[in-house]
């Protein structure tokens, strides 16, 4: 059969977090998805735990610290009819891609993307970020005030992309804004964004995120 959702999972020496991750997916009430993850030749037992994972697809990169090469390999890779992005840190619920395919197949846009909880690791502050709203003018609304989606929480249509030929930017000077720049490409394109408003994972600020080193990246 061929899955409807390909999950790409980058990841990087997180072999606990990773784990948690794929179990996330694992436990999914929607099931035509299949499980794709990037490994930037980790060293803490992350290979060997993936070779004995045969429920996936497990490819191992060089990616010099650009997240943008891995995310596009799995693009490349995947089969589905849409692109679910999950950092190798964060979590689904267990209904999030039902939910996602419920409104895919009631709607016609090309990218959908829902609430998320937010943890932060040092400060165990929780609370619960919003995304969204699509407007009219989306690729100015972004430039004017920011990325609006979160990768973790997005999946998007493939055909969208190659037909487009939108990927993530692999420069250097794009490194943690790699994601705003793909989501504005898409915009720009006149691809059509929808917004679930409740939150379906959790997104995990810790030290070793990216983000986290940066700082936020936008308000919502």
């Amino acid at each position: 059969m061929t899955p409807f959702f390909s999950v790409i999972i980058p990841t990087y020496n997180q072999c606990d977090l990773l784990k948690k991750a794929i179990q996330s997916v694992e436990k999914q009430t929607f099931t035509n998805y299949e499980v794709i993850v990037i490994d930037n030749n980790s060293s803490d037992g992350t290979g060997e735990f993936l070779e004995k994972k045969t429920n996936l697809i497990y490819k191992k990169i060089n990616n010099n610290g650009i997240i943008a090469k891995s995310r596009n390999l799995g693009i490349e890779l995947a089969k589905g009819q849409w692109i679910s992005f999950l950092d190798s840190d964060d979590i689904w619920f267990e209904d999030k891609l039902a939910k996602t395919f419920d409104k895919i197949k009631k709607n016609n846009f090309d990218v959908i993307c829902n609430d998320e909880w937010i943890i932060n690791s040092s400060n165990k502050e929780i609370k619960i970020w919003s995304y969204g709203p699509y407007e009219k003018d989306f690729y100015k609304k972004l430039i004017l005030f920011g990325n609006r989606n979160s990768t973790s929480a997005t999946s998007v249509k493939k055909v969208f992309l190659l037909n487009n030929s939108i990927k993530f930017n692999e420069k250097n000077d794009f490194v943690t804004a790699e994601d705003y720049e793909f989501f504005l490409n898409i915009a720009l394109n006149n691809g059509v964004f929808h917004y679930i408003n409740i939150p379906l994972g959790v997104h995990l600020f810790h030290n070793k995120s990216e983000t986290a080193k940066l700082g936020k990246l936008f308000e919502v």
